[in-house]
This record gives structure tokens, sequence and C-alpha cells, in this order.
């Protein structure tokens, strides 16, 4: 999903796309196929999900 697209979703698609994103990554993991790509693929998701997801906790820490 692109970076812009992730980033106007509100904080609660962020979680649930991060979960799920999670959960393919550990499916990727334990699959006895060589799935390095897949792996590296959605880690990368989840490292932009975590950047968004703290970049809207502190606009929201911000505006408060």
């Amino acid at each position: 999903m692109p970076y812009n697209r992730c980033r106007a979703l509100p904080s609660e698609g962020l979680y649930e796309l991060l979960v799920s994103s999670v959960r393919d990554m550990l499916v990727a993991l334990d699959t006895k196929e060589d799935n390095l790509i897949a792996y590296n693929a959605i880690r990368k998701q989840v490292e932009i999900l975590l950047e968004i997801i703290e970049e809207k906790r502190k606009e929201g820490v911000t505006k408060n």
C-alpha cells in the first residue's frame, strides 16, 4: 500500500493493517519454503505502519 494512502487512514485502520501485516510476516517466517522476499516486503510495510502510527500519535499530542 502506498505511503500516502496509509497516511490517510485513521488510527484504527492503521492498527488493523498492522495486525494483519504482522500475522502475514509470521506466516512467511513459519513456512518451510524460503519466503525471504515475502518476509522482507511485509517487514518493510510493518516498519512504515509503525512510523505513521508514531507520527499520528505525536500529532495528537501536539494538538492537545
